[in-house]
């Protein structure tokens, strides 16, 4: 029998199945379309944002379970075992249907959106196909490999929720241990850095599969095959408990600039005296409920910086801190994320406050203490990258780096929305403000930034990024004013400035013989 022969009986059979999940799936890309750049159907957008992925990730899974199911492995009375039908065909022809028509669907979808759209035909075979192979290797292969080991449904549901039960007690009691220690059991899963272990995983996964298939097809060993499959899940488990430090390492060894933030550094300067609020509420009053002994206590260190360079940006992905007597630690916690922006060639640097948040039952104790505090920074570097501009009303220009933007006012009146969609992830940081394009007057830049270096698009539900971000012109209380106003949108232009990053690096600040109370917001 040929692998056609193999092919159109579980076609026969699986058919239906097999256009409901491609209907799922190009349901969900249709309303993306629609939905457009601003989505501003709020019932098309809930339907796309949860039931229907979640709906079609679900019925996949199912399909290539019960794809290996039609010729099950395990036990002795199978049609395939009599008559007999090569193993190696067997398998290539089970991959085949599921890579044509399971992935097949997905990847002419990603398409039809990438060109509906408008980007350029090579540029969207390379997201989809990119998209096409992450989506083989989280679903297709691990969930084939468990329908493998299986005999039907049943069992394959069962085998597979008492995996991920275990998998998620362990994550549970990870973060429970975690919040436990104030969140300094720092992992890199859930981070700026989680492509790293995402890679590992994949890697993982891909590896874990192919072994289980050539167990069950060539040697039929269902048990072992199911040993594998635990073995591996902890192992991806372990990757998603990477140890910070080591994933950060590995972030710095691909800087794009090594060196490049050399000269910067941070220092404690008290003579910038307290952090105080913007809003005029002193942070000690806001929120403020007596007898509440499980209340933070946020304290602001007063950092100076200096090294720079001009049109940069310092981001800390991440804050150790250590609050020390005579050299014995008394609390560990991680700080606040902080940036620092340099966004502009003269501009000069500016000080930065570093938030640490302690408990109350530590603070009450330790604030009036002469103490050392110690912060370890993981930080990077942003250099200005691309600059680009569009009209404020109703403009719509494709932007190489940005992709396919508009714009338009939002309903209050009080900003401009821009929102964007392209083929790759969305710009990792910007500062966007406005500019009158006849007077050169410009707005106070806004700083959109985050520590997300991953390198792969997105895979689900299509490969196309959307973001979008608000520039104001109005306040609604009236209390500050725009340079550039409502009046002046029809000759104003967005300009959005983008920022890459060039360099990860490290520091630390070591504060000797501080009092904590000291430096409490006024």
């Amino acid at each position: 029998m040929t692998i056609w022969h193999i092919f159109k009986k579980d076609l026969r059979l699986l058919w239906p199945f097999v256009i409901a999940v491609a209907i799922l799936w190009w349901i969900e890309v249709v309303i993306l379309f629609r939905l457009g750049l601003f989505g501003e159907n709020p019932v098309l957008a809930n339907l796309s944002l949860a039931l229907l992925p979640f709906t079609a990730v679900f019925a996949t899974m199912f399909l290539v379970v019960a794809i290996a199911h039609l010729d099950a492995v395990p036990g002795v009375r199978q049609d395939w075992l009599v008559r007999p039908i090569p193993r190696g065909k067997l398998l290539l022809e089970k991959l085949l249907f599921a890579l044509v028509l399971v992935v097949g669907p997905i990847f002419a979808a990603n398409i039809f959106q990438g060109v509906a759209n408008g980007f350029a035909v090579r540029e969207v075979l390379d997201a989809a196909t990119e998209g096409a192979v992450i989506f083989a290797c989280l679903f297709i292969l691990p969930f084939f490999a468990l329908g493998s080991v299986t005999e039907n449904m049943t069992g394959a549901f069962i085998f597979g929720s008492a995996c991920a039960a275990v998998g998620t007690a362990i994550l549970s009691s990870a973060n429970d241990m975690n919040d436990f220690a104030h969140g300094t059991i720092v992992t890199a899963a859930n981070s700026g850095i989680s492509w790293i272990p995402v890679t590992l995983e994949l890697t993982l996964v891909a590896v874990g599969a192919s072994l289980v298939l050539w167990l069950q097809y060539f040697h039929r060993r269902t048990t072992a095959g199911r040993f594998v499959i635990a073995g591996f899940g902890v192992v991806i488990l372990a990757v998603q408990l990477l140890p910070w430090k080591p994933a950060f390492a590995i972030e710095r060894y691909f800087s794009a600039q090594p060196n490049a933030a050399a000269a910067v550094e941070f220092a404690f300067d008290a003579r910038l005296g307290k952090f105080k609020s913007p809003s005029g509420v002193a942070r000690s009053l806001k929120n403020f409920q007596p007898n509440r002994g499980d209340q933070p206590a946020d304290v602001f260190l007063p950092l100076r910086t200096s090294g720079i360079p001009g049109d940069s940006i310092v981001i800390s992905d991440r804050v150790d801190f250590y609050v020390l007597s005579e050299g014995r630690p008394l609390y560990h916690g991680a700080g606040e994320s902080a940036q620092i922006d340099r966004t502009g060639t003269n501009s000069p640097e500016k000080p930065a406050y570093q938030e640490i948040e302690l408990p109350m039952s530590f603070y009450a104790g330790a604030k009036e203490r002469s103490v050392t505090v110690r912060a370890d920074y993981s930080l990077t570097l942003f250099g200005l990258a691309k600059s680009y501009s569009l009209p404020a009303l109703n403009g719509s220009e494709r932007m190489p780096g940005l992709g396919w933007c508009q714009t338009q006012t939002n309903e209050a009146e009080t900003a401009v929305e821009l929102h964007c969609m392209q083929l790759s992830r969305a710009p990792i940081c910007a500062t966007l403000f406005l500019e009158n394009a006849s007077t050169g007057v410009q707005n106070p830049p806004r700083s959109i930034c985050s520590s997300n270096y991953g390198l792969s698009r997105p895979p689900l539900p299509d490969v196309i990024a959307r973001y979008a971000a608000n520039i104001p012109f109005r306040d609604a209380t009236g209390l500050a004013k725009y340079p550039v106003d409502g009046s002046q949108l029809a000759e104003s232009r967005v300009v959005i400035r983008l920022y890459e990053p060039v360099d990860h690096f490290n520091r630390t600040v070591t504060i000797p013989e501080i009092r904590l109370g000291d430096w409490e917001a006024d």
